[in-house]
């Protein structure tokens, strides 16, 4: 895992060529953490997707630290890397396409998990007598409303 650029001050051409490189890894980690979970999520995976939380929760928080030193450190990169400034950019792009796509993705699964999750419920309320007849050939009504036990399987 790539670690937080440190927040140093840019002293040269050279100092900000790595300060960039360094951010853009950040970016690029956070952006592929990103993909697997949406690739996983598409493809119903969701233990699996679950298991990249921690790697996410740490790229996340490297990004953020990484976006505070680009800020404590914009003028110097404007000054000694115009290209790297071009270069963050791209990577920023990027990340944000990849950020959308799994926020979309999370709500079209949090979605089918609801629409599952009422129709459960809906099947567990609903009345189970049977329909018999009594003396007379009237239909009798059973003692009590019962409603079956529910079992959940906590395995995908």
């Amino acid at each position: 895992m790539a670690e937080r650029p440190a927040h140093r001050r840019i002293a040269g051409q050279a100092d900000a060529e790595a300060f960039a490189g360094s951010v853009i890894a950040t970016v690029a980690l956070l952006e592929r953490v990103l993909g697997e979970e949406t690739a996983l999520l598409k493809a119903s995976r969701i233990r699996d997707a679950s298991g990249l939380a921690q790697a996410k929760t740490d790229a996340a928080r490297n990004y953020v630290h990484a976006l505070e030193a680009v800020k404590d450190n914009g003028v110097a990169l404007a000054r000694w890397a115009p290209a790297a400034v071009a270069r963050l950019k791209q990577a920023q792009a990027k990340l944000t396409a990849a950020v959308e796509l799994n926020l979309t993705v999370l709500a079209t699964a949090r979605s089918v998990s609801e629409g599952i999750m009422r129709t459960l419920a809906r099947e567990v309320e609903a009345p189970r007598t049977l329909t018999t007849y009594g003396a007379g050939g009237r239909g009798s009504t059973p003692a009590r409303a019962s409603t079956p036990p529910l079992v959940v399987s906590r395995s995908f």
